[in-house]
This record gives C-alpha cells, structure tokens and sequence, in this order.
C-alpha cells in the first residue's frame, strides 16, 4: 500500500495508477479531484450525534458550564485575527481582584475548546479558574476560532494558509500575550502549552527577547521540538524527503483538511478496518497523536469529536516532516530562496536554539506519547537550561499518550495537580531568580 501512495506522487503525467490507499484505479487528474472531496475515512463526524449541545463554540460551551467567558481578539503583524477565550473567574470561586493571568494554547490541529471540553472538575480551565486565575485560553492562526484575517480570505485566498509554526512563533503568541497584558494590566503572567504550543512557545525565543521576561513559568505539557523518534503516522511523509515540496503543490495545499489525499493516506497506514478504535483513528487527532483506550472517557467522544480536529494548514504538518528528515529543530524550508525570503527575511532557514529559552520551564511528558516520542523529550530536556528543580514530571502511568493531556480520564491526578501546584510555587516564589 505504503508503496503504491509512492508511486502517485512522484507520478507527475497522467498514467492509471491502481492500489491508492484506498484500492481503486485513478488517473492523476482524477486523484486530484478525489484528494477535494470528503473521504469514506472521515465519515466518523456524520455518525457523532448531532446534538446542538455537543458543537457549542468554547465561549458558549463555558457558560453552559456555568462559568462566565468573555472573546477578545488580538491581530497579528501580518494580518491574522486570532480569537482569545477568557475565564475571568472561577464558579465557585468569584473573585476578581488580584487574579494572577495564566495564558493557555493548544496544540497541532487543536483549539481553546481542548480546555474545557470535558467539562468541570476536571477540565483545565474550570480548574485554573478555581485555583484562583484569570484565564485566557489562545488560539493559532487557520484554526476554527482563528480562520479570519485583515484582508484575506480562508476559502478563496490561497494564500493565507501560507503559513507554519514559525508564523505562530513570530506573531501569533507574541500578539495573544501582549493582547492580555494590555487587557489584564498585568505585568506579568504564567504560561501553558500543549505539543505544537510548547513548539511555538520555544520558537518564540528566536524572535522575541521581551515576553521571555513577562513569563513567570512555562508549563510544557508534551513538549515538541526534537521529531526524530516521533512514531505519528506524520512519518511517513518524511519518507518522501526532498521531493515533498513538488508533491504538495502537485496535489494542492492550503487547509488540513479531513477530506485531503494526504489523510486517506495517513489513515491507510495507521488505521486497520478489524481495529476496535478504527473510527477514532480516522479522526485526524486521534490519527495523528495517537489513542489510550484505558485513559478515554468514551461517553466524551461525541463531544470531543464536534470540536477536533479544529484545523490548521497542511504546511505546519509538513514542518514536523521536514524536521524527521533534518533531525533539526528550525524553521520550514520553503524549498527555494525567494520564498525562504519572503517568509524568513533570508534565504536561510532560522535555526531555533533551546539555549535561548531562558524562561523558567516546568517540563511534563509521557512515556508513549507518539508525538512526543520519550527520546526526543530528553534530548529537549537536555538543551533547555532553565527547568525549575523538581518540575520535570514524567506521567506515571505507563501508555499514557499525547491527546491524554487534554482528555484522559485522570489527567486531573497525572497532569494538572501536579502543574497547579507548580504555580502555586512561582506565585509565592520567584522563579526567575
């Protein structure tokens, strides 16, 4: 199968090519058709229960919980709108003076729903709101909540899902954080991220020396920098090595979407009909980053299924491709000068050093995480120079996965406890000392 994937795309004239993916006999032009249209992989969302109350969007979903939310938006140097859901208080606890600001950002594919979807006690928000917080919850540009720009439009621009992770470390985190300090008044805050928010979050400190010195403590849930090891089906396009960049623009790029070639195929190597979890694997979260089953809430899975994939662009995928083939941490490489100016201000590709990020870290990784593979996150470990003593937290329970920081049914006992308390110490303490 895996073989056959191969042939197509590096077939570039039109000649029959039978077995993609899917077993059926296309021509070039006909695949490309195929690769727009929804794929019988993806059929999962149309047997989610369809219930309204199950696709609230967060600010909606946070009050249905009982709690207040507020939207904000901050706008990027190049021109994306990024939506911020906030958390001002807790439900219990109300007050609002004097709330120490946590900022929160998600991972690969994700959005702000990731924390709060599964609701209180035990989501993170309604905890960290109850821990006595001023929330925001951040989104990345091409997202559902961020899918907006000053002049371009996601659906017939082309153009604006011109982006990777380096775009989300150069503006998108530096807008959202000086957007709720300006609101917040606050001079400082504590910072959360989870997989591809932990890679923009290291990233950032290439491009930016000030907010380095806003942040009190950076919570890393999974952190992604080092690829090498990852076990992601997103290894597969890396075997394509230097021939990826043709194959894209072949087949057409832009959004992440569900219904792409690129996923059929994914799924084909990942996914078997006789496996329990098929459908789940089909989702493209659960495809990409894996599943628990011990740590799955199932009764949550329809509403978590009505919130991710939240989307992204196919170039952010590719960047963790290109990083397995280099074995690097660096920017993308747009895989020509002209446009490595354009997106880099040289036609070198930035090289990211972990020695920049001087902020005091708290470090929490599993140890089957497919994204986060256990010998990348120690050799991540072993560059960053500011890990707090006794913040470097390794999941106890053995398969726990990349998706059960956001949604395992103890996340509360293996994650979040653990990092409240983290807090709590930087709040008390200077961290940066």
């Amino acid at each position: 199968m895996k073989q056959f994937c191969f042939l197509l795309f590096l077939s570039f004239v039109n000649i029959s090519i039978g077995g993609l993916c899917d077993n059926k006999q296309y021509d070039l032009q006909a695949l490309i058709q195929i690769s727009k249209r929804t794929s019988k992989v993806h059929k999962i969302q149309k047997r989610v229960n369809d219930d309204e109350n199950l696709n609230l969007p967060t600010d909606e979903m946070i009050m249905a919980d009982g709690y207040p939310a507020e939207t904000h938006y901050a706008t990027t140097e190049d021109g994306y709108i990024l939506a911020m859901h906030r958390i001002p208080h807790g439900n219990q606890n109300r007050k609002v003076e004097g709330r120490p600001v946590v900022f929160v950002q998600h991972g690969l594919t994700s959005s702000s729903a990731d924390w709060v979807v599964i609701g209180p006690p035990k989501a993170l928000g309604y905890m960290l709101a109850e821990a006595g917080y001023d929330v925001w919850l951040g989104n990345y540009r091409g997202n559902t909540y961020s899918r907006n720009h000053s002049y371009l439009n996601p659906d017939s621009a082309e153009e604006f899902w011109d982006f990777t992770w380096d775009e989300s470390a150069k503006y998108d985190l530096p807008a959202q954080i000086y957007k709720v300090l300006e609101v917040t008044g606050a001079e400082e805050l504590q910072y959360i991220g989870h997989s591809m928010g932990t890679t923009g979050f290291m990233a950032m400190h290439h491009y930016n020396t000030d907010i380095p010195q806003r942040i009190k403590l950076a919570h890393l849930l999974s952190p992604v920098a080092y690829v090498k090891h990852m076990e992601s089906p997103i290894r597969w396009l890396a075997t394509f090595g230097d021939a990826i960049n043709d194959i894209m623009h072949l087949l057409g790029v832009g959004e992440f979407a569900p219904n792409s070639l690129i996923i059929d195929c994914l799924a084909t190597f990942a996914c078997h009909e006789e496996m329990a979890t098929a459908d789940l694997c089909a989702n493209v979260g659960f495809l990409l980053a894996g599943f628990d089953e011990a740590q799955m809430n199932k009764t949550l899975l329809p509403k978590i299924l009505h919130h991710a994939p939240a989307g992204t662009s196919t170039y952010t995928v590719l960047q963790y491709a290109q990083e397995i083939i280099t074995d690097g941490f660096h920017g993308y490489d747009w895989g020509n000068d002209e446009d490595n100016l354009y997106h880099h201000g040289s036609t070198e590709v930035p090289q990211y050093s972990l020695e920049d990020v001087t902020t005091p870290l708290a470090v929490y990784w599993a140890q089957n995480d497919w994204l986060a593979a256990d010998k990348d996150v120690l050799r991540t470990v072993s560059q960053l120079p500011n890990i707090v003593h006794g913040m470097l937290h390794m999941i106890e329970f053995p398969q726990f996965n990349h998706l059960d920081f956001l949604w395992a049914i103890d996340v509360d006992k293996f994650v979040y406890e653990p990092l409240l308390e983290n807090m709590k110490i930087c709040e008390e303490t200077d961290c940066r000392v």
